[in-house]
């Protein structure tokens, strides 16, 4: 939700209370002035007709508005106040009438003068103050709504720039800067703060680039020199058995080192954002091309694959990641099927799932993703394959899962 939208809402619901509350007040209120008004105006006619009496010596008779009549046995001076209802011909219903009575004694004789007059129903009073505090609000609320929308677009328009050129950001642009000015300090501070943090990114980014960039060189090239020496050495025709295992032994450590030493490279320019360059990849022709770089090995163990591959799958992503991703997949699920396994390999629409039969795992599956693990501890694997999947998933928003369904390891792609 928007903080605009918010923030409305949140008026809308103060204020829709405030209203209702100063609604009830104001009907309380007026009701009081409304019925002491009336109180007083009665009171006073029955003065006025007091001395209409005592000076013409006629008896005004105005129903329901006023009657008086000669009364005897009451007490001068005795005052009644009631509500009463009086059917109105013309209305043909019952009207609300306040009603004054008083004795009075004028001039030897004793009258009781009655006045009323109409009162307005509580109902229709609570209806007019509901519909005009009603139209009060919503004209208020519409009026600034319109208002805060305008002054929200021009107040935060620095901050969604800011917010523009953040989504644009990548730390291979040593040039990045945020260049909206604002006069708002706290979207100046903000500003400011990004800035430096921005170009504190950048530069370790850079550091870590030229890093990964140095070791790679650094130490592929010396561990190239020592191949080449063990392969020299291996070609000594004086070389005793001993000596060629030594020989042996220490070139697979080198190619190990060697390999260990470029998925890690390979892990970390996953992580850093180092493969920007995105083309419409093949995918159909891409795992075909994988799946028959294991043909020697799927032969000697004996595996069935079954393959149900959409035709002409495209997907945007990086060549060599695409490439790095299948490898690891298909190897895997070669590398841990026993002879006479079955490998299903299914490329759909949105998503690749490649399973091999075996046993069920003794531990979480929640490890198979992380470096370094290893389900079999005797296999020359460093145990990286899956956390590269991983990562370059993580790149891209892929979704990959793992699931042991009917003796049945499955790894899934959701594109």
């Amino acid at each position: 939700m928007k903080l605009l939208k918010k923030t409305s809402r949140t008026y809308l619901i103060i204020s829709a209370s405030a209203f209702i509350v100063a609604g009830l007040i104001i009907y309380f209120v007026l009701s009081f002035i409304l019925e002491e008004e009336l109180n007083e105006n009665l009171r006073s006619d029955i003065k006025s007709i007091s001395r209409t009496i005592e000076k013409d010596k006629s008896i005004p008779h105005y129903y329901p508005f006023v009657e008086v009549k000669k009364v005897s046995g009451q007490s001068p001076g005795t005052i009644r106040v009631i509500d009463t209802l009086i059917f109105d011909k013309k209305e043909k219903e019952e009207i609300p009438f306040r009603q004054i009575s008083s004795v009075k004694s004028i001039q030897g004789d004793t009258y009781l003068i009655v006045v009323r007059d109409a009162l307005i129903e509580k109902s229709d009073l609570l209806m007019i103050i509901g519909v005009a505090i009603g139209l009060v609000f919503v004209l208020l609320n519409i009026t600034l709504y319109l208002i805060n929308r305008k002054l929200s677009l021009e107040i935060w328009k620095p901050f969604y720039n800011t917010l523009d050129r953040l989504k644009k950001f990548s730390p291979d642009d040593p040039v990045f800067n945020l260049t909206e000015e604002s006069k708002i300090d706290e979207f100046t501070e903000m500003r400011n703060t990004l800035e430096s943090l921005t170009s504190k990114v950048i530069s370790d980014y850079q550091s870590l680039k030229r890093f990964s960039e140095d070791a790679s060189h650094e130490i592929q090239t010396p561990l190239a020199v020592i191949q080449s020496k063990l392969e020299t050495l291996v070609q000594y025709p004086d070389l005793t058995n001993d000596q060629a295992e030594l020989i042996k032994s220490a070139y697979t450590s080198v190619q190990r080192i060697s390999k260990l030493t470029q998925t890690l490279l390979l892990l970390t320019k996953i992580a850093n954002y180092q493969f920007p360059e995105k083309v419409q990849v093949n995918l159909t022709d891409l795992l075909e091309e994988k799946v028959n770089l294991f043909e020697d090995h799927i032969k000697s163990k004996s595996l069935i694959i079954e393959k149900e591959i959409e035709p002409g799958f495209f997907l945007e992503t990086n060549f060599f990641l695409a490439e790095s991703m299948l490898m690891n997949l298909i190897g895997n699920a070669v590398k841990h099927s026993g002879k006479n396994g079955i490998i299903n390999i299914r490329l759909l629409k949105n998503s690749l799932e490649i399973s091999n039969s075996g046993s069920p795992l003794s531990v979480s599956s929640e490890k198979l993703f992380e470096r370094f693990y290893k389900i079999d501890k005797s296999t020359g694997s460093h145990g990286l394959g899956l956390a590269i999947v991983k990562e370059i998933c993580k790149l891209y928003k892929w979704e990959v899962t793992y699931l042991y369904l009917n003796d049945q390891h499955k790894f899934t792609v959701k594109f």
